[in-house]
């Protein structure tokens, strides 16, 4: 007769098998958060996994789980599709300095005539994505490149950069750098999130030039997913988002981009927020409706204001002062 609890072990094996898991199957688990467990995998399915620690089995939900992997057959978990100018996946989950490794060279500067901000490269055609607010009112603008090159990082100023489309409500900018000015091929561009699955408290990492501060990475967490600031839907994170940072991307724990880093507090720490990727894939697919017209007024056009007249000089010319309002009353300069 079998002893009970080897039958309930046996029973565990048996299920296991049924459900298409090989028995002893090492793999590395990836938690929500970053952690990692490595053991053997005796159950997978919708609602989760079960780990042989050993010492203990330990049952992990579906929904605290960012990726599993099994060394060599990982890869064939990665899915990417080519949208165009654009592609969205899945990637393989890793910790935040191999992703670095992956993705930050898709991350570049982004100059105009009164300030500076963050981007990154979204195709291999030269397209790349920022902030409306870094190029608003701007008809010039320069990207500054990072090559990674045998003896290290070189620097490249790239200075026929197009417009190509601008979002204001969103607060996003199409542009497109020219490949001829490239000392080479262009980085691999970044992989766009397009599950819309970021969840409060997911690990987040964003790479940006935060006060010229070149290449800068800096992590966090989720706070919110539902924040709103006037119209705009945003995602809130502690991780630090300073002036510069405005138009890079954040980064979920498997390289993907989740958001466009917006805006942070300044007088707070752990307080900024991102443009969620939903938006941003939805700009660019119906981008022909954002088209960038130069020739437009408010494309790179200031409007100085008319000479103050002062209530002296209009009363000298017989005319009524520009300060006075229509009902008699003092209005400001």
């Amino acid at each position: 007769m079998m002893h009970p609890r080897l039958f309930g072990f046996a029973l565990l094996i048996v299920f296991a098998t049924a459900a298409g898991t090989p028995a002893g199957e090492q793999v590395t688990v990836t938690l929500v958060g970053g952690a990692k467990i490595t053991a053997e995998l005796l159950r997978e399915n919708d609602q989760g996994i079960v780990l042989d620690l050993g010492h203990d089995v330990l049952h992990i939900p579906a929904k605290r789980l960012l990726g599993i992997d099994r060394g060599a057959s990982q890869s064939a978990q990665e899915t990417q599709s080519d949208r165009g100018i654009f592609v969205t996946g899945r990637l393989a989950p890793a910790d935040v300095p191999e992703l670095v490794k992956r993705c930050g060279d898709a991350v570049v500067m982004v100059k105009t005539a009164i300030g500076q901000g963050s981007g990154f490269i979204i195709s291999d055609k030269g397209h790349m994505i920022t902030n409306y607010h870094v190029v608003e009112g701007e008809t010039k603008v320069s990207v500054t490149y990072f090559r990674l090159t045998p003896q290290g990082y070189e620097k490249h100023e790239l200075k026929k950069v197009r417009i190509l489309a601008l979002q204001p409500l969103r607060d996003i900018a199409l542009l497109r750098l020219d490949l001829a000015e490239l000392p080479g091929d262009p980085p691999k561009p970044v992989v766009i999130d397009d599950r819309d699955d970021v969840r409060v408290g997911d690990a987040v990492f964003a790479i940006g030039n935060p006060l010229g501060l070149e290449r800068t990475v800096t992590q966090g967490i989720v706070s919110s997913t539902t924040r709103t600031i006037g119209h705009m839907r945003l995602i809130q994170t502690d991780a630090a988002i300073n002036p510069g940072n405005s138009g890079g991307p954040l980064f979920n724990l498997r390289g993907e981009v989740v958001g466009i880093a917006c805006a942070g507090a300044t007088l707070f720490d752990g307080l900024a927020f991102g443009i969620p990727s939903s938006d941003l894939i939805e700009f660019l697919t119906h981008r022909d409706a954002y088209l960038y017209d130069s020739s437009q007024p408010q494309n790179g056009i200031t409007y100085l204001p008319p000479p103050f007249r002062n209530a002296a000089a209009s009363a000298d010319r017989g005319t009524k002062p520009m300060s006075e309002s229509t009902s008699g009353g003092k209005g400001q300069p």
